[in-house]
């Protein structure tokens, strides 16, 4: 019987779960997850057949691996169960069991990674509908009761490629990853995507090119999801870019607010307008910094105040790709006080970081 090799296995699992996707992508498509993917298919734990102990799939080895890979189905299924039944019973039968098959035992992991696997990979998979446990035992317990789901261990088939393969994978993931999951899913294509180009449908209608990137994927969001519900009558005043400063801006909105913008000037991303409440949104898209921090918020305060705008008019915005992207988890911390933060997955909040008084 043919199976996927451990590495294959890993790159099927980060098709499964893109980056981005997942709060912790290591625990649930790392090496580690590959070898229990391959570990499960070896022994066929499916939908509770032939479960695990998470110390079985650490035992696993290349020797085993290349084993299995020579033999023929006949040879296959009759070797993997003995290897089953050997490791049900211990690490010393299956030291024996590999001694007979003249394979010097090379484990692929240490025993003291069992934790790991069960608390990490094991129950996130079993969170994301991947993986079963018999209910009768403790999770914690050493008795073997973990399998795959039946249709997660499908997405593995050799045979299964190209479209097919792809068409398989996004069936699973709209059955099992939630509406978040979903999202990020297919934000994952766009910022893949949005390397080639990046376009903006404005408030006014006209449709203007961005440069491509994460931030500009940001920025378009902002625009087209968040500022139709948030803002009562939305307008884009500017939208700065790195290459070209002022890069798109609604040149008669910018003449009935009596403004005018310099390419010097240090804009954020984005200036937008509240035509109802009056009130101008800087917004900075942090696809990796460029938060709006306390000395940042100052800045654009005083370029407000230098045009005529006051402050109680002026709302600040930063907007990340997701609270599980790096950049959220290493910006946080430095993003100011009274402002707003705002996630491309998961559109429909905005938090308002705001002191008790």
């Amino acid at each position: 019987m043919k199976l996927l090799t451990r590495e294959q296995c890993g790159e099927r699992l980060r098709a499964v779960f893109p980056s981005g996707v997942v709060d912790d992508p290591r625990a649930v498509a790392g090496p580690l997850a590959a070898a229990a993917v391959y570990g499960c298919l070896y022994c066929g734990a499916m939908e509770g057949h032939n479960p695990l102990r998470p110390s079985m799939i650490l035992w696993m080895c290349d020797g085993v691996a290349a084993r299995a890979a020579a033999s023929g189905p006949e040879r296959f299924h009759e070797e993997r169960e003995r290897w089953y039944r050997a490791a049900l019973r211990g690490h010393r039968a299956l030291l024996s069991l590999l001694d007979e098959w003249g394979i010097e035992h090379r484990q692929w992991y240490a025993d003291n990674s069992r934790e790991p696997l069960r608390d990490e990979t094991f129950r996130e998979w079993l969170r994301l509908g991947a993986m079963a446990h018999d209910s009768s035992i403790p999770t914690t317990s050493p008795r073997p009761g973990w399998t795959l789901r039946g249709d997660f261990a499908s997405l593995f088939r050799p045979q299964l490629e190209g479209e097919e393969l792809d068409e398989t994978i996004r069936v699973w993931q709209t059955a099992n990853l939630g509406t978040v999951g979903r999202v990020r899913v297919r934000l994952e294509a766009e910022r893949r995507a949005a390397g080639h180009a990046v376009e903006v449908r404005l408030p006014n209608g006209s449709v203007r090119p961005l440069t491509p990137g994460d931030s500009s994927l940001i920025l378009k969001g902002v625009i087209e999801r968040l500022a139709p519900k948030l803002l009562g009558a939305p307008g884009v005043v500017a939208i700065s870019q790195s290459k070209r400063k002022v890069d798109v801006s609604d040149d008669e909105l910018l003449r009935d607010l009596g403004l005018r913008i310099e390419v010097a000037d240090l804009l954020p991303d984005a200036l937008l307008f509240d035509a109802d409440s009056g009130r101008f949104w800087f917004v900075e898209a942090a696809a990796s910094d460029g938060e709006i921090h306390e000395a940042r918020r100052e800045e654009l305060l005083r370029w407000a105040e230098a045009h005529g705008i006051e402050a109680t008019s002026c709302a600040f915005l930063t907007a990340f790709l997701s609270r599980t992207h790096e950049a959220f988890r290493r910006r946080a911390a430095r993003v100011a006080w009274g402002t707003h933060l705002w996630f491309l997955d998961e559109p429909d909040g905005v938090v308002r970081l705001e002191w008790l008084s």
